[in-house]
């Protein structure tokens, strides 16, 4: 088993796209795939996930993934921040949003996820973000638990497609 502290945690670059398409396929497919649907999750997948989708992102201006790497190349986590991005009950003047923020399964209850978000607020205040706001479906549990126990506060809500179906999803935020 890694230790902890042997992930390394950068940022990732555009010759990265394939193995961050694959991190963020796999750790949505273990963070969601209930087993209610799967034809909505792979509807989904194909929409989210794909090296030419995730280099664009890695490509934008506006948009870093902090990346969490195990010895050995592969990603154990990541989030992905975009700038001055805004959603109900966001009000910084200069916001930051985590788009993504996933740990793949085998990390669960590792502490990878406190280190990769304290990764995140680090880089939020390091570029004057006065802001940090992320989304998440309102009934994923153990996500919100694990953002309240970092700070976050709910302040609205925002629709969220995930496949063909509309759902909601809970705005948390905290200054960073």
């Amino acid at each position: 088993m890694i230790d902890l502290h042997h992930v390394e945690l950068r940022f990732a670059t555009a010759a990265e796209a394939a193995d961050y398409a694959h991190a963020a396929r796999e750790s949505f497919r273990e963070a969601y795939d209930t087993g209610d649907d799967p034809e909505n999750l792979e509807i989904h997948l194909s929409r989210a996930f794909g090296e030419p989708i995730q280099r664009r992102e890695l490509l934008d201006p506006q948009q870093r993934v902090l990346a969490a790497i195990e010895p050995g190349g592969a990603w154990a986590g990541f989030a992905m921040l975009r700038a001055d991005s805004r959603a109900e009950g966001v009000t910084g003047h200069a916001p930051m949003e985590v788009v993504r923020f996933y740990t793949r399964a085998t990390w669960y209850g590792r502490g990878l996820a406190a280190r990769l978000m304290d990764g995140a607020l680090a880089a939020a205040r390091a570029a004057d973000h006065d802001e940090v706001w992320l989304q998440v479906w309102e009934h994923n549990q153990r996500a919100r638990r694990f953002y309240e126990k970092s700070g976050f506060v709910a302040r609205g809500r925002n629709p969220f497609r995930f496949g063909d179906v509309w759902e909601e999803d809970i705005v948390y935020a905290r200054v960073p």
